[in-house]
C-alpha cells in the first residue's frame, strides 16, 4: 500500500475565547491562520467509527488551507450535509451499533470533511427523497453509490469518483465455468424481484434468444441474501449484483460464493444541485486532492475495492 502523503498541517492553538465543540465522530479546534491568509477558526476533525476499515487513513488527513478557504459559509458553520441510504454494503451500511453509518462512501465523505475542515453530517435517508433533498437544499450532496446517468443529470450534477460495474455471483470454484453473460444461456439465475438487475437479467436472456440459444430461467426474490442463497444451495447457477456489493457478499459467505466482474462504463457520482457550481467544483477539487496524494487509493484498498478507482474525478461523465 502506498505511503500516505499528508495535506498541509495546521497547528492547533487553544485560546481563552475559543469554545471547544464536541460532537459525534469529531471535534472542533480553533487554529491559527494559514500561510495563505485563510482563517481556519473552528476547523472540524471527523473521527471514523470503529467499524470503518479506513479509519487510519481518515485520521491522518489534515486540513488543506486553499480548499478550506473556498468552503461556503453555511457549510463552515453547519457542516456538509450528506444524504445516504443504508443497505448497500459495503458502500453504505450500519456499524455494529445499528445506527452509525459506515462504508466506502462514508469513508470518502469523512475524508473530504477532514480535508475541508468541516463536519461530515451523514443522514440515513429515504432513497426516493435523496435527490429532491439535494435540489431543495435540505442536503448539500448525495453520496450513496449513486450512478451518474443522463436521466438523473436533468435534475442534479455529478462529481464522478469511482467505477460502477456489475458482477455475476457463482458458487465456489465456479463449477459451471461462467465467465460472461453469454455463458448464462439456458441456465437458471436468481436476482432481486425488481429493479435494475432484474431488467439486466431479462436483457441477457433476450440476447441469448437473439443468438438462437435457450433463454435464461430467471428466479426473482424479495432481497439479495435470499437470491444468493439459491446459488449456494444449487437451485441457481448464478446471481447478479453491483461489483462492490458482490465482493462484499462473497467475503461474507466465507468462500461459498465468488464474484465475476462484468466490465462496464458506469460511474458512481456525488450528486449536487447544478445551480451550486462553486460547490460542484469544490467537491471535484477535494476528491482530486485525495486521489493525487494517494489517500483515495488507500481508502478503496482498505475496503478491498481497488478496482473501482478512477485516475481523476470528473463532472457529469456518466453514460
Amino acid at each position: 500500500m502506498k505511503s500516505f502523503k499528508q495535506g498541509m498541517i495546521f497547528t492547533a492553538v487553544l485560546t481563552l475565547g475559543a469554545a471547544a465543540l464536541t460532537g459525534c465522530g469529531g471535534q472542533s479546534l480553533a487554529e491559527t491562520p494559514s500561510s495563505s491568509g485563510a482563517a481556519a477558526a473552528g476547523v472540524f476533525k471527523n473521527a471514523a467509527p470503529t467499524g470503518d476499515l479506513a479509519a487510519a487513513q481518515i485520521a491522518a488527513i489534515n486540513v488543506d488551507a486553499d480548499l478550506a478557504a473556498r468552503v461556503p459559509g453555511a457549510i463552515k458553520t453547519g457542516g456538509l450535509k450528506i444524504a445516504a441510504a443504508e443497505g448497500y454494503p459495503p458502500m453504505e451500511m450500519f456499524d455494529t451499533d445499528g445506527k452509525t453509518m459506515i462504508g466506502v462512501d462514508m469513508s470518502l465523505a469523512r475524508a473530504m470533511g477532514n480535508l475541508l475542515g468541516v463536519e461530515a453530517k451523514i443522514s440515513n435517508s429515504d432513497v426516493s427523497g435523496m435527490m429532491p433533498g439535494v435540489v431543495s437544499g435540505r442536503f448539500d450532496v448525495l453520496m450513496s453509490g449513486f450512478n451518474d446517468t443522463a436521466e438523473r443529470r436533468e435534475k442534479v450534477s455529478f462529481v464522478d469518483y469511482a467505477k460502477s460495474s456489475g458482477s455475476i455471483m457463482v458458487a465456489k470454484g465456479n463449477p459451471e465455468g461462467i465467465k460472461s453473460p453469454a455463458d448464462l444461456c439456458g441456465e437458471t439465475m436468481a436476482v432481486l424481484d425488481n429493479g435494475y438487475y432484474m431488467q439486466l437479467a431479462e436483457q441477457f436472456s433476450k440476447d441469448c434468444e437473439t443468438k438462437n440459444e435457450k433463454p435464461i430461467k430467471i428466479l426473482g426474490f424479495a432481497n439479495d441474501p435470499e437470491a444468493l442463497l439459491q446459488v449456494q444451495n444449487g437451485r441457481a447457477v448464478a446471481g447478479l449484483n453491483d461489483y462492490p456489493v458482490a465482493v462484499f457478499r462473497a467475503k461474507e459467505s466465507n468462500g461459498a460464493l465468488e464474484a465475476i466482474e462484468i466490465p462496464g462504463s458506469s460511474l458512481f457520482g456525488i450528486a449536487i444541485d447544478p445551480k451550486n457550481e462553486e460547490l460542484v467544483k469544490l467537491i471535484q477539487d477535494t476528491m482530486n486532492k485525495l486521489i493525487k496524494d494517494g489517500t483515495y487509493a488507500e481508502i478503496l484498498g482498505a475496503w478491498e475495492l481497488d478496482r473501482m478507482a478512477l485516475p481523476e474525478a470528473t463532472v457529469n461523465q456518466g453514460k
